[in-house]
């Protein structure tokens, strides 16, 4: 029997982010406070759904994170725009 000594390649899957996020899961990863998030929302300026079953008062929300990581790359151009002055 021949074994591979080979290193094992991480698989791109492993690699790939998530296309939601719960709100405390986007507090972990990028430090936005939940109220923030619901205030970016009302401004547009991220994205967000409420799920939940038909009948039921309470749910889940879930943010895009392409739309949150949009935002926080215009807020670094924004700074860089103002340190070009």
């Amino acid at each position: 029997m021949k074994f591979n000594s080979n290193p094992i390649e991480p698989a791109a899957l492993a690699i790939s982010s998530p296309e939601f996020l719960t709100t405390n899961d986007v507090r972990k990863y990028f430090g936005i406070r939940k109220g923030t998030l619901y205030n970016l929302a009302k401004l547009g300026k991220v994205r967000g759904k409420a799920l939940r079953v038909t009948g039921q008062f309470k749910g889940v929300r879930i943010w895009s994170v392409d739309s949150i990581r949009s935002f926080i790359d215009s807020q670094s151009s924004e700074v860089s725009t103002w340190s070009e002055c």
